[in-house]
């Protein structure tokens, strides 16, 4: 026999002993650790339940918060409401024309610059009195 079938016995022999009871036995009591195949997929984890206050936002200081030019807003959104920079966060609240016609409304944050304008929705011009073309200047009060 030559010296390079010894290696080659050796590795069938091996391969053989992979399905052996003694092979089985001696890492029985070893952990599996499952591996992600290429075709696995990353799925996020969510997080632990907060609780209530996680969910409610800081109050709100009531009293004016300045004035702004509005323009129409979406159209298809719904209600009385004024999208502001005014605000940080979604809050009760009051317009007030430059004529003294006011209208409760729900102040949402715009996320633009301070001073960037705001956009007021179709039924709060309506109730205003406003031409839907019109750029009014509004005093904006939260808390209604």
């Amino acid at each position: 026999m030559t010296y390079r079938a010894i290696p080659l016995i050796l590795v069938f022999a091996l391969s053989a002993c992979g399905d052996s009871a003694m092979f089985q036995s001696r890492n029985a009591g070893a952990a599996t650790v499952a591996v992600p195949s290429a075709g696995d997929t990353t799925r996020p984890v969510g997080r632990p339940d907060l609780g209530a206050a996680a969910l409610t936002a800081a109050p709100t200081a009531s009293g004016p918060l300045g004035t702004t030019v509005a323009s129409l807003g979406d159209p298809a959104s719904p209600g009385l409401w004024l999208e502001t920079s005014l605000v940080s966060i979604e809050t009760p609240g009051r317009v007030i024309t430059e004529g003294g016609r006011s209208a409760d409304v729900t102040l949402r944050p715009s996320g633009g610059a301070a001073g960037a304008g705001s956009r007021i929705s179709l039924a709060a011009m309506q109730a205003l009195g406003l031409n839907l073309t019109s750029l009014p200047t509004l005093s904006v009060i939260a808390g209604g």
